[in-house]
């Protein structure tokens, strides 16, 4: 069983992750030139089927990569954990409980909309959809939390409120579905 003092330090991690990491990569999307790259990150062992007419950048430290195009935004990052990862029912509600917690103390307009304990990629995981602010502007965000191989994976895919509810069913859930993770090469 985890112990609620582990849930919280998995909590604040990953909200932090979402607060600082995620904001930066939606100033960038108009400005750069697409990259192409494969949606494979063995090191990190994550792999995925871009989506069409999306620039994959490969990340740097818990970044693994982050996915852009005019008005969405995916990053994938990986945190190891040394606690024990949610697996049972009980354990992914607690997980969640403890996300909602985090992520309403770091972002004041943090306002959730659907919550679920679910499995992704054949892995317990916590998905997460509301409102909150990245970069100083107002975003829907589809948040996945995936507990595998000693590791968080978080996949925080996030757009403007009005054009949220076309891409996440054109970009974000396909994306999401096409997802694995494996054991990473060379550890954790």
């Amino acid at each position: 069983m985890i112990r609620r003092s582990a849930l919280h330090v998995l909590a604040a991690c990953a909200a932090s992750a979402l607060v600082a990491g995620c904001g930066g990569s939606d100033e960038k999307a108009a400005t750069t030139a697409p990259e192409q790259h494969s949606g494979r990150f063995p090191e990190a062992g994550i792999s995925f089927t871009p989506p069409p007419g999306f620039q994959v950048k490969p990340g740097k430290g818990r970044l693994v990569a982050s996915v852009e195009a005019g008005h969405g935004t995916i990053a994938i990052w990986r945190y190891p954990r040394k606690e024990e990862l949610p697996e049972t029912k009980d354990e992914l509600k607690a997980a969640r409980d403890a996300l909602l917690e985090a992520a309403a103390e770091a972002d004041e307009t943090f306002e959730p909309i659907k919550t679920a304990p679910t499995e992704i990629a054949g892995h317990p995981a916590v998905q997460i959809r509301a409102r909150e602010t990245i970069a100083g502007r107002p975003r829907t965000v589809r948040s996945s939390h995936i507990y595998a191989y000693g590791a968080e994976v978080i996949v925080d895919a996030y757009a403007e409120h009005d054009r949220f509810r076309e891409i996440d069913a054109q970009v974000f859930r396909p994306m999401l579905r096409s997802l694995r993770v494996t054991e990473p090469r060379g550890g954790s």
